[in-house]
């Protein structure tokens, strides 16, 4: 769950729409300026995009709890030991959907705690036994998907290349979909205020004002990272520089939940979510 405090109550999306709202995105990637992957790659990145989150969907329904804080627990919140299980069989599930999606997903898991394979340059191997346990399991079945995949037909470096360009796009539509999901679009942009890095607001459950920075987002195989810059110009507006989308821009909706207060128990906690009506957040994304 993406819990934000927002005025005098909470904004709650759940994983599996983020993800919806991410395989949106995926449909739309790519311009003369990012390139979007070849098939069947570019396929598999819109499933796996839209499904990468898939194994929260156990905790998110019912929905996790936070004790100290008496509400649903937003997701950094939830340790390692509640996330992995359900997580692994999302994966499974991604799978079972496309070989080569859920191998992008795979990738996706077993690189929180690799530095986002080498995304997070100032970030190396998460050292705890169960991070390790993930890598190390993941990695070989990973791996045997796609050599399956490229079938020994034109340079496996070349297949290879795309694989990996198709990953950092997958975690720039994960990045771009959790700041459309965290930020409040009724609040413009403070020029202000210096702009903050997406990964490093993550853990705040009420956001800091100003743009966000999307680090590290590719152009192309092999080719060179942009750090993309995400602003609200206008309520409603998420403008985008660079922008690496199809067209000139285009409207999305986001299903999410109000809860108005927190200090709950458990079970009122997750009465309050479940009877909480499903209100949308709409976005206009253009360039900026």
């Amino acid at each position: 769950m993406l819990v934000t405090k927002r005025g005098d109550g909470f904004r709650l999306v759940t994983q599996y729409e983020h993800g919806a709202l991410a395989g949106e995105l995926a449909e739309r990637w790519g311009n003369d300026r990012f390139a979007a992957p070849p098939e069947p790659l570019a396929s598999a990145l819109t499933i796996a995009a839209a499904h990468h989150d898939d194994g929260w969907r156990e905790l998110d329904d019912l929905p996790a709890y936070n004790p100290e804080a008496g509400r649903p627990a937003h997701f950094l919140e939830l340790p390692l030991e509640r996330t992995a299980p359900p997580y692994g069989r999302g994966v499974d599930s991604v799978y079972a959907r496309d070989q080569l999606a859920g191998a992008l997903v795979h990738a996706h898991w077993t690189g929180l705690y690799s530095g986002r394979w080498g995304l997070q340059s100032s970030a190396g191997p998460v050292r705890r036994p169960l991070a390790e346990e993930v890598v190390a399991k993941g990695e070989p079945r990973r791996q045997a998907v796609l050599r399956e995949a490229w079938g020994f037909k034109g340079l496996r470096s070349e297949f290879e290349a795309h694989a990996w360009h198709a990953y950092e796009v997958l975690q720039a539509l994960d990045v771009t979909s959790l700041a459309l999901s965290l930020l409040d679009p009724v609040r413009p942009t403070d020029p202000a205020v210096e702009p903050a890095a997406l990964t490093a607001t993550l853990f705040q459950v009420e956001q800091q004002p100003g743009a966000r920075i999307l680090p590290s987002v590719p152009t192309a195989p092999l080719g060179e990272h942009l750090d993309l810059r995400l602003t609200i110009p206008e309520p409603g507006v998420a403008a985008f520089d660079p922008w690496p989308f199809a067209g000139d821009g285009f409207a999305l909706v986001l299903p999410s939940r109000w809860l108005s207060e927190d200090g709950l128990g458990e079970e009122e906690a997750r009465a309050a979510y479940r009877a909480a009506p499903v209100e949308p957040i709409r976005w206009e994304l253009r360039p900026g």
